[in-house]
């Protein structure tokens, strides 16, 4: 079977499974190291691909594409066809809701750190693309992070977010049909076999 771009869809679904798998893991050592139980680093209840319109699950990490902003040519894929590395603008979301400012606030810093330590872990990353072999990678130098203002929901629960952007690097083949030239094939045509005529003879 050929080859295919994979594109965004893949992109986000990349880091998200990454992310699901690694997370649970990763935040049992930062309790650790940090002494604080379930209630105060939770585990996300749920990963997603896309920006729902309502949340109804807490944490909840949602990850998306904003652009495509390079395509490098490198070589042919192993069919031939066309490998590109691409490079991908991507946002991985925090959402947290808890009773107070303060433990909001801690909860949505807290779970940012862990998050941010996932996607500047390489080795994890290059582990996970072993199924894929699309080499991801990471740019380091491009992680930002913002964080939101509060909203207050009900009586004393409050709600906070954050984002961090990051470059994401993904080998893609681009499939093409196979064209051969008619002549190098050794392939004549016979043009009274078509009938064709000069239109400067017919004039």
């Amino acid at each position: 079977m050929s080859e295919l771009m994979q594109g965004a869809q893949f992109a986000k679904s990349y880091v998200n499974t990454f992310l699901n798998c690694d997370i649970p893991s990763r935040l049992t050592k930062y309790r650790s190291g940090w002494n604080l139980d379930a209630r105060e680093l939770p585990n996300p209840q749920l990963y997603l691909t896309y920006e729902p319109i309502a949340l109804d699950h807490w944490p909840t990490v949602i990850t998306v594409a904003i652009s495509t902003n390079r395509f490098d040519r490198l070589m042919l894929g192993s069919q031939g066809d066309p490998l590109y590395r691409v490079n991908y603008n991507m946002r991985t979301y925090v959402w947290v809701k808890t009773e107070g400012s303060e433990e909001v606030t801690l909860m949505r810093d807290r779970l940012t750190t862990v998050l941010r330590s996932a996607i500047l872990d390489r080795p994890s990353l290059n582990r996970h693309d072993a199924t894929y072999g699309c080499d991801a990678t990471i740019d380091e130098s491009s992680l930002t992070e913002e964080f939101s203002d509060l909203t207050l929901i009900k009586g004393d629960r409050v709600l906070a977010g954050a984002y961090l952007g990051y470059d994401l690097t993904l080998n893609e083949v681009i499939y093409r049909e196979q064209i051969v030239d008619m002549g190098e094939a050794g392939v004549t045509v016979d043009l009274e076999t078509f009938n064709l005529r000069d239109p400067e003879e017919e004039a």
